[in-house]
């Protein structure tokens, strides 16, 4: 069932303002014109606080390098409350500048900043916020947007709108002196970030006419780690002044190490060119030489209310019952509360949950713009590929973790391993170690399936912070952590599993608890959930992870506990 927000607009008709003509060296930076005619105005029944963004890309910014953001100009609706204009780098960072309204009109405001921002080159986004009382309808757009045109934070939870809202009417005006001649590397890209050391990896530039006049034609030159690999004999023509084309080039990658590298490009030529700091430009890739298994945490959002939820719940069933790669954990937030619901799961719920079901693969954006996501519509055979795909990431770091103790102490050991570079890579990854529960009976009943009684993959604790524990590394790449918990009178133990999945670390401009999870790892309450038994000739008995005895005959690939008289132990069959 989704939770969601009421959206309620009205046409606004306001008399046009007139074209602006800019004087040599001003420039006008947005999505939307000036004219405000068939304008829609938008607004939320309820009093929150209220943002809204454009975002102004690397692509755009670096042809202004050098000037100033001296105004923002944005178009607001009546009733608004202490409004503000800022520029920020990222939506959750602090502000750079940030500029009161102080007589706010209907239709375009103009703000003068009293510190002009000196730009970079880099991203930014430029954004407003108000105080919108009950029905006040504030924020104005026009047209039809994209992923940078029409960004909106509800009380600091921001997300992407422009299939619902259209073009936020944003604008920056920019004093830059821009070069005539100018052409410039203005991105290099690769297409994966890391790579066998046997593979290949494309390396695509974009080139850009970021002066004000036609230019010469130009010549690259490509090269890995400063060594020259390819020195173009092709004469590029200039794109036109504003324009961009992008050229891509593949090189083998058997004579590189493992570890870090740089795929550096050059533009030389261009006829006269004013500006020549942006003729190189370069990205940072990987090479390895193995890596370890991955296998998927995936993170289900669900509860009893949601009557959407059963026939997500049976494709779910459908895909994973078959796989050994899968680590399934339920979150039982995001739309309505019911007895299953742990509190220490409701931040997870920033990874872009706005109801139930959805789900989240390895907390990595896979399909659309936050890592949570709905697969209402999906197929058996779309999941699977969607997991396929996950799980072919090269994992570089592996996890082993047990499970026992009693109802007074229960204890959960956590062991990981990684490769050489791993911490160079991910400097400040964290562990994070779940209590689930399988094969739980609900007091109460299933909305839209009142047959469903018992419920699986129930987090029932989560043993360390929301952003994961930092590891003591030990000089052999190898850490190990122990946390001990009490477990509830209600819990089965023998239907206890402890999960244990390490993450990178968050990135402040998601504004998400965690970064993507880098492998995950899970086992049962071994001591009551596997016995001691014998049978006939065959003295040792193999079973899943989550202690169901398997048919050594068809095994699949993945983690098996193998019961040897008296002795427990773990085997991974690739």
């Amino acid at each position: 069932m989704p939770r969601f927000l009421v959206l309620s607009l009205y046409s606004l008709l306001c008399a046009c303002l007139p074209s602006l003509t800019w004087a040599q060296g001003i420039h006008q930076l947005g999505y939307c014109d000036d004219d405000l005619t068939g304008a829609t105005a938008y607004g939320i029944n309820a009093e929150v606080r209220l943002s809204g963004a454009i975002h102004l890309p690397l692509s755009t910014m670096q042809r202004y390098k050098g000037g100033r953001v001296t105004r923002i100009r944005v178009a607001l609706g009546e009733g608004v409350e202490k409004p503000s204009v800022w520029i920020r780098t990222s939506l959750t960072e602090s502000s750079k500048v940030s500029q009161s309204i102080s007589q706010p009109v209907s239709g375009w405001n103009e703000v003068e900043l009293n510190r002009p921002l000196t730009i970079d080159g880099s991203d930014l986004f430029i954004g407003f916020t108000f105080t919108q009382p009950a029905g006040i309808k504030g924020i104005l757009t026009k047209g039809e947007g994209n992923e940078h045109t029409s960004l909106m934070g509800i009380d600091n939870e921001w997300d992407d709108f422009h299939n619902s809202i259209g073009i936020l009417c944003i604008q920056a005006i920019v004093e830059a002196d821009l070069p005539e001649h100018d052409l410039g590397v203005i991105a290099v890209e690769t297409d994966s970030i890391f790579y066998q050391e046997s593979g290949q990896v494309k390396v695509t530039a974009t080139v850009e006419n970021l002066g004000t006049a036609d230019t010469e034609g130009y010549y690259l030159i490509w090269n890995i780690d400063g060594q020259d690999v390819n020195a173009d004999k092709i004469l590029y023509e200039a794109p036109a002044p504003g324009e961009v084309f992008t050229i891509s080039k593949s090189f083998g990658l058997s004579s590189l190490s493992e570890g870090t590298h740089q795929a550096i490009v050059k533009l030389v030529g261009g006829g006269k060119d004013e500006k020549a700091d942006n003729n190189i430009c370069e990205a940072t890739f990987y090479t390895y030489e193995s890596s370890y298994i991955r296998n998927v945490l995936l993170e289900h959002f669900t509860s009893l209310p949601c009557v959407n939820c059963p026939p997500v719940d049976q494709l779910l069933e459908s895909v994973i019952s078959a796989r050994y790669d899968v680590i399934w954990t339920s979150h039982h937030v995001g739309y309505r509360n019911d007895e299953f619901t742990l509190a220490a799961s409701e931040p997870y719920v920033k990874f872009g949950v706005i109801g139930n079901p959805m789900i989240m693969l390895d907390r990595y954006a896979i399909d659309g713009e936050t890592p949570a996501f709905t697969i209402g519509s999906y197929s058996a055979e779309k999941l699977q590929a969607t997991i396929d795909a996950t799980a072919a990431r090269p994992a570089f770091v592996q996890l082993d973790a047990d499970l026992g103790g009693d109802r007074n102490e229960l204890t959960a050991i956590v062991k990981g391993e990684a490769r050489n570079f791993f911490q160079a890579l991910y400097p400040r990854a964290t562990v994070n170690v779940f209590i689930v529960e399988d094969d739980v009976l609900a007091n109460g009943t299933q909305a839209g399936d009142s047959n469903k009684k018992r419920h699986n993959n129930i987090v029932r604790a989560i043993l360390t912070r929301q952003t994961g524990d930092l590891p003591s590394w030990k000089e052999d790449n190898t850490f190990r952590l122990t946390y001990t918990t009490e477990a509830d009178a209600s819990w089965d133990l023998s239907k206890l599993r402890v999960v244990a999945f390490i993450t990178a670390a968050a990135d402040r401009a998601t504004g998400y608890p965690t970064g993507e999870v880098l492998n995950a790892f899970q086992a049962s309450f071994l001591r009551e959930n596997i016995t001691e038994t014998m049978a006939n000739d065959r003295p040792a008995r193999w079973y899943t992870i989550d202690g169901r005895q398997t048919d050594t005959r068809h095994l699949t690939p993945g983690l098996y506990i193998i019961q040897d008289g008296k002795s427990i132990r773990k085997t991974i069959v690739r």
